[in-house]
């Protein structure tokens, strides 16, 4: 488990990189207030991202349809005792699309630190 006071805010960086376009990387952490990296960190925090979402490419597919589906759960479970409403598709797409992002940040940091290995299927 990381140490949260020490390790959080490189995770935090590095799963930031992993889920929005390395062209808005710059723009997005300067919206959040973060302070940037300086160009030797940023370099190589950059490279081990695109790592990351190699290592991660192998279980995407298998990864992604488990994402689709607890998406659908938490979908219903925050909307249990509503009425369906028009309008409701964004809604189910937000869910997946967070989901989706959420579950590949965190696989491909499991693979990458080697707490996540890919198994033999056969």
């Amino acid at each position: 488990m990381p140490d949260i006071e020490t390790e959080a805010p490189a995770i935090f960086r590095g799963m930031l990189r992993d889920v929005v376009a390395c062209s808005d990387y710059a723009e997005v952490c300067q919206l959040l207030g973060l302070v940037p990296a300086g160009p030797d960190v940023d370099e190589i925090e950059h490279y081990q991202s695109h790592v990351r979402i190699e290592e991660f490419l192998p279980v995407a597919a298998e990864a992604l349809s488990h994402a689709d589906v607890a998406a659908t759960v938490l979908y219903r479970l925050t909307r249990m005792g509503e009425c369906e409403e028009e309008g409701d598709e964004r809604s189910q797409a937000m869910f997946h699309f967070v989901t989706r992002t959420a579950c590949t940040a965190v696989i491909a940091h499991l693979l990458h630190k080697g707490i996540l290995e890919i198994g033999d299927e056969s």
